[in-house]
């Protein structure tokens, strides 16, 4: 069967598609990266805790809030130095997972 007849092989539109969807994907990635790792220092200043436990952190509250991550971190980036409040979903996931964190660490010292 020649090539150009082949169903398998992705034409060339839908090959340019999807890598341009992949460098749009990329490129929102570096942007948020540094409001992410602000977000990361903020926390692990604030709460003492080292980097793994502040993304994690992080995680935790974009998943329980049901927002990217990106968002969050931006939300605390902007929040945190004006000393504004947080929005209410995250400020109550970010409130869940601190208490976590800190029983994570009285359990350790037990």
């Amino acid at each position: 069967m020649p090539d150009d007849l082949d169903p398998s092989r992705p034409d060339e539109a839908s090959r340019e598609s999807a890598l341009l969807e992949r460098v749009e994907q990329l490129e929102t990635a570096l942007r948020s990266r540094p409001a992410i790792e602000q977000a990361k220092g903020m926390i692990m200043m604030v709460h003492r805790c080292d980097d793994e436990q502040a993304f994690r952190v992080l995680i935790a509250v974009s998943q329980s809030a049901n927002r990217k991550l990106r968002e969050v971190a931006g939300e605390i980036v902007e929040a945190l130095p004006a000393d504004k409040p947080l929005p209410p979903d995250i400020a109550a996931a970010f409130d869940n997972e601190v208490r976590r964190l800190r029983a994570g660490e009285r359990a350790l010292d037990s």
